[in-house]
């Protein structure tokens, strides 16, 4: 794989690795940093394959490409997906995961 087809899926991944880390701290769960960071970007990376192969969410996605002019709408676009899908992982796993105290 060339770099070209592997950007997207980084991109996807660090968006959603820092939105889940941000929703999955603010519900003080989700199995500390490295949990909130693995939980975030395997919800990123579901966003992009998601926005990729359902419909609805791919109408949804394809706005935010629209914001910045260029190759870069789209990078941008793929790190606002990845942002929202692991901010959603985040935050289910922020609920769920908690410490036993």
């Amino acid at each position: 794989m060339d770099m070209a087809t592997i950007l997207p899926f980084v991109v996807q991944a660090v968006g959603g690795a820092v939105g889940g880390n941000i929703l999955g701290a603010l519900t003080r769960g989700g199995g500390g940093l490295l949990g909130r960071t693995l939980i975030g970007a395997v919800g990123g990376l579901a966003a992009g394959y998601a926005g990729g192969n359902v419909e609805a969410v791919g109408n949804i996605t394809s706005m935010w490409s629209g914001l910045i002019e260029g190759e870069n709408g789209a990078r941008l676009s793929n790190l606002i997906t990845g942002a929202a899908g692991g901010g959603i992982l985040g935050l289910v796993g922020g609920l769920l995961i908690r410490a036993r105290s």
